[in-house]
């Protein structure tokens, strides 16, 4: 990691991102699997042409947008999995990435576990979700970073696919640009195999995954911090 600090936002950049969150925006991925941006996840009418019914949320806030009675426009509360994180140089997103992937499995539509990137072959799975007939979408603020990153790790460790082969497959679907960050983290799911543990109790990190931490620290004293920065309050 770089310990050079990022440059800071202008308010006309700043203003362009939310203008881009702004406008709700999702694209298949593949069947089943959606990439979108915070706007996207509280949309009625766009959740149900595409038929999600399952929902990954990767920001720094829970949104108003997803409380009182329209909360995900339909999606219940335990189909919906919020992350609090940040899209910063310290953000560790592989100490849940077992889980989303895991909660993406376990909410997926017979489509995306038949286990083939085309989709073409819809097959019956048994067991799993009652309600497992729609799609996922996946998303951050933008879209840009965050979730696509989540989706690469799920594709790689669904199918076995290569880093780069998982981010070719997502930017033929969507523009997206993973952080310096988040494409280090990348990386290192490669290296441990899509395991960051050693131990099933997760307290011994692998190599790559403790180099990465290492790394992390270092730059967390520098700016004198302890954790990831500050996150917004739970709720906006």
């Amino acid at each position: 990691m770089s310990n050079e600090p990022k440059p800071k936002r202008t308010q006309e950049e700043r203003n362009k991102r939310w203008n881009e969150a702004a406008i709700a925006r999702m694209d298949k991925i593949m069947p089943g699997l959606y990439l979108g941006n915070v706007r996207s996840s509280c949309k009625r009418s766009m959740l149900e042409e595409n038929r999600i019914n399952a929902i990954v949320s990767l920001t720094d806030a829970r949104w108003v947008w997803w409380n009182g009675p329209t909360r995900n426009a339909g999606v219940p509360e335990h189909r919906h999995k919020w992350v609090q994180c940040a899209d910063s140089s310290t953000q560790d997103l592989l100490v849940y990435m077992a889980g989303i992937c895991d909660f993406i499995d376990a909410v997926a539509s017979p489509v995306l576990l038949s286990g083939g990137l085309s989709g073409e072959e819809r097959v019956e799975c048994e067991g799993g979700d009652a309600d497992a007939s729609g799609a996922v979408l996946v998303h951050c603020d933008l879209g840009i970073s965050r979730s696509p990153t989540v989706i690469i790790a799920y594709l790689m460790r669904k199918y076995g696919l290569k880093r780069e082969d998982a981010l070719g497959l997502v930017r033929s679907k969507r523009k997206v640009k993973p952080s310096a960050n988040m494409t280090r983290q990348l990386v290192v799911w490669e290296q441990v195999g899509y395991q960051i543990w050693e131990d099933e109790e997760g307290t011994v990190p692998k190599a790559p995954y403790r180099a990465f931490l290492d790394d992390r620290a270092a730059l967390l004293k520098a700016r004198g911090l302890t954790g990831n920065e500050p996150l917004a309050p739970l709720s906006l």
